[in-house]
């Protein structure tokens, strides 16, 4: 699986400027993950383009969302929970612009920054491995919309947590941040459906 995901990776992101991520799996079975190789017994899992793995980046813009990075993955998922893929990828976009390997200050990780009790909660083992972050942030969404029954909603308890939402007698938290998050998703999944 490692080879085809580095392969993959090399494909979509050939002839640029990259940055590379490094794995290793010990004793016990745990992955362990670095941007430069630790020992001799890393191995490489793929390349990203730096521009992607700077801090603070700033939003790919490209013409059509099919152009985007991990699209496959992203429309396998939304399609298996009844997403439009566009909004997967204003998601995405919103949360780690595209970077497999981002962490957020909160603990948050990978394309779709995951907590951990959420990556727990959907079966993820390794939530810095693009298709199951994908995959599980996609089943999550899901949930909150059948949950919230509102996109706006759905979102804010995306960044917020749910209860947060449920604790504002299901409204938007008056949390500046997930105010803007919502903001920026809906209109970064606009602009993915006029790119379509």
């Amino acid at each position: 699986m490692y080879k085809l995901l580095f392969i993959l990776s090399v494909s979509l992101f050939s002839g640029g400027i990259y940055a590379d991520v490094w794995f290793y799996q010990d004793a016990n079975g745990v992955m362990h993950f670095a941007q430069e190789k630790q020992g001799k017994h890393w191995r490489l899992l793929m390349r990203t383009p730096k521009s992607l793995s700077q801090s603070q980046p700033k939003t790919l813009e490209l013409k059509r969302i099919s152009e985007l990075p991990y699209h496959q993955f992203i429309v396998n998922s939304a399609r298996r929970h009844q997403l439009d893929p566009a909004l997967v990828h204003a998601v995405v976009a919103t949360e780690s612009n595209y970077r497999a390997n981002a962490v957020s200050r909160a603990g948050a990780m990978g394309l779709m920054q995951l907590m951990p009790a959420t990556a727990q909660r959907f079966s993820v083992a390794d939530p810095f491995l693009p298709e199951q972050n994908i995959e599980a942030g996609s089943r999550y969404l899901r949930w909150l919309l059948d949950e919230f029954e509102s996109l706006q909603l759905a979102l804010a308890a995306y960044n917020s947590g749910e209860n947060t939402v449920k604790r504002y007698g299901f409204a938007i938290p008056p949390y500046p941040e997930t105010q803007d998050y919502v903001t920026k998703v809906i209109n970064r999944y606009k602009q993915n459906l006029s790119q379509q």
